[in-house]
This record gives structure tokens, sequence and C-alpha cells, in this order.
């Protein structure tokens, strides 16, 4: 007996488990590949890139895609669309952007991925709701990936089928000034992420009690842990022509854990300022990140302002701008539309008129026979939209004359007769459309659980009553 009710539990549980494993096994996502991609690439300036127009080495590029799907291509939940760049070009950041439907709702996430230079699209359930006539844009910045291009010159590429050549120009040797330079760029991996890098005194000039003051620009904090400033090792003769010169020079001095920050209300870092309190020679470099606390738009860019001061010379600042790499996406939809029918019946009663014969006798020695008979029928006219039809009798006349001998007898019968028949009928039927989907895996979960249920019910009658 005891092995009986082990046997049918272990068979229970393993029902309902296979059950449970059904019910929660979600549908296999696919990529999507049938579809349509009107695309075009254009230079900061809005301008299409051709043959006769060049770029600059670091120029931001835009790329549009325009992206339209036949109705008979499904597109559920969790499916997948992957576009990927040339070698030539690349995303300088990774992004995630919302691709927003028409009507309000989220129809997909997109991602865009330094590494594999592809950018990816997951859909939401939105085109399961509204199959017809999808499309769906993506618009997003790239650069020329210099790793594929060591010396500037003549640039081919193909994107979408289409071939691109343009000019990339020499890279832009930005001149340091001898004061203070500033300037910052995104993070590759981490957009929400800036990096700055100033220096001050490139030219190593002695300036008494300096002060130099630093404050970010709106919607930025500090990164407190990422801040270097240091004073570089004075080189008699030797300037610090650049950033990168700046950022592999040894330190004379590191003060970053001796700057007075500047808090905003929620106690973030926004700015800090630092005195020196003798005479410096030293070049200074400042190195930090800050981080992004609001989303920004396509392209905008962040500020960041450094400014010195100090006895033997005049105040000096500048602002650093960092380009914020951005993306987006829009789709479109619409729904089946209902079927309906509608059907218009009317009925009016017949008329019928007939006029009453006259029959006249005489006799005459004469005998004539004379018999006319004049049958008229009109068509009938039949509408079809509201249902409509109509039928119009034709008219008949009969003249019988009769002369026999000196008798005459005519005999007329005349009158119009006349049937008018019109027939409507309305009736309206609506007729909603139902779409049945084939049984699913949940729907045999269902199943599995229920019997799994049923078994242990019966098992556990089975058991009370045996123990009774």
């Amino acid at each position: 007996m005891k092995m009986k009710w082990k046997l049918l539990s272990l068979v229970s549980i393993l029902t309902i488990l296979v059950g449970a494993f059904w019910m929660t096994k979600t549908a296999k996502a696919d990529q999507v590949t049938n579809y349509a991609n009107t695309a075009s690439i254009t230079k900061s300036d809005g301008t299409p890139l051709s043959a006769d127009s060049s770029i600059r080495y670091w120029e931001p590029l835009a790329v549009s895609n325009n992206i339209t799907f036949p109705n008979e291509v499904s597109i559920k939940a969790g499916d997948t669309l992957t576009l990927k760049l040339p070698e030539q070009l690349r995303f300088t950041t990774a992004l995630t952007f919302d691709v927003l439907h028409s009507n309000g709702q989220l129809a997909g996430k997109a991602v865009t991925d330094p590494v594999t230079q592809e950018v990816t699209v997951t859909f939401t359930d939105i085109f399961e709701k509204l199959p017809l006539d999808k499309e769906m844009s993506l618009n997003f910045n790239v650069q020329v990936n210099h790793d594929s291009l060591t010396t500037p010159g003549t640039l081919n590429f193909t994107y979408n089928g289409v071939a691109y050549t343009t000019t990339v120009e020499e890279k832009e040797v930005v001149p340091v000034s001898p004061a203070v330079y500033k300037t910052g760029y995104q993070d590759p991996n981490d957009p929400s992420i800036i990096h700055w890098q100033a220096l001050i005194n490139s030219k190593q000039a002695a300036i008494d009690n300096l002060t130099l003051t630093d404050v970010v620009g709106e919607g930025q904090e500090i990164v407190r842990d990422s801040l270097l400033a240091v004073r570089l090792q004075h080189i008699e003769g030797d300037d610090v022509d650049s950033l990168d010169e700046a950022a592999s020079r040894p330190y004379a001095e590191d003060f970053s854990k001796n700057l007075s920050y500047q808090l905003n209300n929620t106690g973030s870092a926004v700015g800090f300022t630092y005195t020196f309190g003798n005479t410096t020679n030293n070049a200074i470099f400042i190195s930090y990140s800050t981080r992004l606390t609001k989303s920004q738009s396509v392209g905008n860019d962040m500020t960041n302002t450094i400014a010195i001061s100090g006895n033997n010379v005049n105040y000096s600042d500048t602002v650093g701008y960092a380009r914020i790499e951005s993306a987006y996406g829009k789709a479109s939809s619409r729904q089946r539309r209902e079927l309906t029918t509608v059907a218009e019946t009317t009925t009016s009663a017949s008329s019928t008129t007939t006029e009453a014969s006259t029959t006249e006798s005489s006799t005459a020695a004469e005998t004539t026979t004379t018999t006319e008979n004049s049958t008229t029928t009109e068509a009938a006219t039949t509408t079809t939209g509201n249902a409509s039809t109509t039928t119009e009798a034709g008219t008949t006349t009969t003249e019988e004359k009769t002369t026999s001998g000196g008798d005459q007898t005519t005999t007329t019968i005349e009158g119009p007769l006349t049937t008018n028949a019109t027939t409507s009928s309305k009736e309206t039927v609506k007729q909603k459309v139902k779409f049945v989907l084939p049984s699913t895996g949940e729907q045999a979960g269902l199943w599995l659980t229920a019997i799994g249920v049923v078994i242990v019910i019966v098992a556990g009658v089975y058991f009370y009553r045996t123990r009774r």
C-alpha cells in the first residue's frame, strides 16, 4: 500500500513539474531579416556624404535608417533586428535608447555596441497587436574608424548596399593655450560618464599665488574618486605642448586630496578650487570624470569651465566641450480592420390599376375584324448598396373591333395595367474577425498541471479510504 502511494505521489509531482515547465517556457526569439531599409549618411552640417565632400578627422556622421516590414512578416515580443556598420565606421560609445511607437507605447529597445559595431533592437509585442504597415526608424551618430584608416585620404565603404566615397582630412592639432586649456569626451562603454582634462600654464611661467577654479556644466556631477590634480615636473626649455604629453610627464606634486569642493543642494560635487600659496613655475594637469544626472538630447554638448588668477597674471578662463552621442528611434503600424456587413430591406405595397372595359354593339352590312395589341414593358431597375429593387410592369392595351354584316360590335379593353413594387431591406450585421491561435505550450502545460492535480486528489482520497 505504501509503495502504491509513493508511486502515485511521484507521478503526480512529475506531472505538475512538467506542466509548470511548459507554462514558463517562452517562445524562442527570432532574428527579423525580412525588411527593406532606406538609409542615408550625412555630415554634421546635414549635407549628404559624397565623393566631392570631405570630413574632418573626428567629425561625427549621422546615420538614418527607415525600415519597413511586409504585412506577412510576424514580429513578436523578444524578436530582434540587427544592423552592422562597415569596418570603416564605428560607434563612439555604447548607447541604449527607446524606439517609441506613434501611439506612445514602447516598440522596442535598441543598443549600440562599440565592440561589435552593431545596433540591435529587441521588440515588444506592439507589432503583434498592430501588425499592418509596420515601419521603424533608427537614427544614430558614428565616426570614422581610425583603426582601419591609419592615414588620412580617400575613404570607401558600403552601407546597406550603397557605396560611399569621401575624403578624410588630416588630424587637427589643437593649439594648447599657454594659460589654460580644457576638453572632454564621452566614455566609450558608459555614455553617462564624461572624461575631462585640463592643462594650465603649459609654458611653465612663474605665477604668484595661482588660484584655479573649476565648475562643471548643468546636468553633471563630479566623480570624486576619478579626480587627479598634479603639478608636473618643470623641465627648462621643454614646454608641455599637449594633453597627451601632460598625462605622461612625471609629477612634482599631487594635490588631488587638498581641493575645496563646491556642492549642490543634493550634496554632489559640481566644482572645486585650489590656491598655491607661493610662486609656481610648473604646468598643472587635471583629469577627472563627471556623471550625467539626466539624459541628453541628440548631439548635445556638455560644458565645463576652468579659470585661473594670480598676482602677476590676468584672470583667464576657458570652456571645455564634450559631445554627447545619442540616438533615437520611432515606429508606427496599425491594427486589422473589423469586417462589417450592412444590408437594407424596405417593402412597399404593390399598386394595380385596371380600367373597366367598354362594350359597344351595332349592326351593319359590312363585316370587318381588327385586332390591335400593344404591349410595353419597362425593365426592372436594381441597385445594390443599401439594397433597393424597383419593378414597374408595362401598360397593356387591347382594342378589338368586330363588324359582321349589318351588325357592328366594338369591344375596347384599355387602361394601363401598372404594377409598382419596391423592395428594400435593411439589416445590419457586425462581425468581428476572430483570430484563433493554435494551442501553445502554455495550454499544454495547463492540461498537464490539471491532470497532475486530479491524480493527487484521487491518490489522496484513495489513501484516506484505505487508512480507514
